[in-house]
């Protein structure tokens, strides 16, 4: 039993580091220098990217070839296909995250008119 819960732990472990190999990447590569989750920067934003490419499997390996042979605007980074799909998944599920948050906070903000409040 106690093997059990062990081997449990581990693939727990071993998942959870897996989800994060995409955040570890962003930032080992430092993509925030120049991409934003939710705004525009010298290149587009997360959200940006999620909203043209969308989020499934396909989308990922398009955006991880993207990262590896970019546009002439942005540099090349010469790492292995699965990092750059990992940092894709990151990319894309995060984008998609902030731009939910975004049209959430767009939709809650048309409601409030503090020019018109009364004091």
């Amino acid at each position: 039993m106690r093997l059990l819960i062990i081997i449990s732990c581990l693939f727990s472990l071993s998942i959870a580091q897996e989800k994060n190999i995409g955040k570890l990447l962003v930032e080992k590569y430092n993509c925030l220098s120049c991409h934003d989750f939710s705004q525009k920067r010298t290149g587009p934003s997360f959200a940006e990217i999620a909203k043209k490419y969308g989020t499934s499997e396909k989308s990922a390996e398009e955006v991880a070839k993207i990262i590896i042979n970019p546009p002439s605007f942005m540099p090349p980074f010469k790492i292995p296909f699965s990092q750059a799909k990992a940092i894709a998944e990151y990319v894309l599920k995060e984008g998609a995250k902030a731009a939910k948050e975004k049209k959430k906070k767009e939709y809650d903000d048309s409601y409030l008119d503090l020019d018109s409040q009364f004091h």
